[in-house]
């Protein structure tokens, strides 16, 4: 029997049948729902699938790829959904082998269970424990982060990164393979798209209309030259060459939608005990700092930043050099702060790039169309809800960028 399988496509219902007679369920319902909201998830349809039977139960969450020919032709979906498997059949496997063998009695393991998976092209999707049956919420996306959820968030990052300086050091030839497969596959498409880049640019203008060309004279010259040639920037950062043997495989998408909290300190009602990252589609070889600048502009504001940003940059290092000396490598070796400052200057500009485009994206009212998923020829409104929380968060993220002294990569 089952319930709401209407929510998504024949092909997309058919393959779930597939994997569940597979697992031998008897008298078996099946019960289908929205996961999310529209505006919570742009690439594709997400839901919740129940499974109930005599012998079993799964609560699962099913990502299906969109099946719209030309918003497939705009965005590389197919490859998209690769990455994400690649992460957990391989990256996350490695991962979980190499603290096995350490013995580490607190690993890393902030990611949720993979059942199955289908690439098979226009029916890209995976099957997934579903995290909120477990206890885990999400935070409101339009609401900055606190204190207590982004120490969490950038302590794991640092075991996470960790993991794959351990690996490069004490497995170079399993790392050198999965580092050549998870070389970056989204910025070098967005240049011949030119609908989609059209849009970007759309939003770039609007944050710089946020500044005033007298008062903020400097950061408005630069960021307008940073504007300019804002794609040739990330294409040539987000190589693996750029940030060399300092290069991890990261998170990749890191807004505050792919991070899940769960609560279980009764003291502390508010404080998290436990996160899982979730969305690894993005994931790509590159400099740590991709990761951290992006969650930090993007989910935090200025308030946060001005009293809490060096710290939170310390704190994910000694969670990173702490972790690394359990797996038995040295940061001192593979990771010297001092790289990690030179990086924070040199590779910030893609959390400065993806601030411009998440923020608008996740200001925005459920039920919006992000800005990107509009028709070629629409435009992106002014009049949206969010405009006027936009501009501020937006704003103070151009003007942060510029008081730590990072590179705008301008000529």
């Amino acid at each position: 029997m089952e319930n709401g399988t209407s929510i998504i496509s024949k092909g997309f219902k058919d393959f779930l049948w597939r994997y569940i007679r597979k697992l031998n369920l008897k008298n078996c319902t099946v019960n289908i729902t929205p996961a999310t909201v529209r505006g919570d998830n742009h690439l594709g349809v997400v839901v919740k699938v129940e499974v109930k039977s005599e012998n079993s139960n799964y609560n699962w969450i099913l990502k299906c790829a969109i099946d719209d020919e030309t918003f497939r032709f705009y965005f590389p979906l197919t490859h998209a959904f690769e990455r994400e498997v690649y992460m957990y059949t391989k990256v996350l496997l490695e991962y979980e082998r190499l603290q096995k063998e350490k013995g580490i009695l607190s690993p890393f393991k902030s990611f949720t269970k993979l059942y199955t998976f289908s690439l098979t092209p226009p029916y890209e999707c995976v099957v997934l424990e579903d995290l909120k049956a477990l206890g885990y919420v999400l935070q409101d996306r339009r609401q900055p982060l606190d204190y207590n959820h982004v120490l969490m968030i950038m302590k794991e990052y640092g075991r996470f990164h960790a993991l794959s300086f351990a690996l490069r050091d004490q497995k170079p030839s399993v790392f050198k393979e999965i580092a050549e497969n998870t070389k970056d596959m989204y910025y070098n498409n967005l240049h011949y798209v030119e609908p989609i880049v059209n849009a970007f640019k759309t939003v770039e203008n609007r944050a710089l209309n946020t500044l005033d060309p007298v008062a903020h004279k400097s950061v408005y010259k630069k960021f307008s030259q940073f504007k300019e040639r804002v794609y040739m920037i990330i294409q040539e950062i987000i190589k693996p060459e750029a940030s060399g043997v300092y290069s991890v495989i990261t998170h990749g998408d890191c807004w505050t939608n792919n991070f899940l909290f769960k609560y279980s300190n009764c003291e502390y009602p508010n404080a998290p005990t436990e996160m899982c990252f979730i969305d690894w589609q993005l994931s790509r070889l590159c400099s740590p700092v991709f990761d951290l600048s992006y969650f930090l502009f993007t989910c935090t504001d200025k308030q946060f930043r001005d009293k809490y940003y060096d710290e939170m940059i310390n704190e994910y290092y000694d969670s990173l050099s702490s972790f690394l000396l359990e797996l038995g490598s040295d940061s001192k070796k593979l990771f010297p702060f001092s790289v990690l400052k030179d990086h924070l200057k040199l590779f910030s500009v893609f959390g400065l790039f993806m601030s411009i485009q998440s923020l608008y994206s996740s200001l925005s009212e459920h039920g919006e169309v992000p800005y990107f998923l509009k028709k070629s020829e629409e435009k992106v409104k002014q009049t949206s809800t969010h405009t006027d929380t936009y501009s501020v968060r937006i704003k103070d993220v151009i003007l942060d960028f510029e008081k730590l002294g990072y590179n705008f990569h301008i000529m």
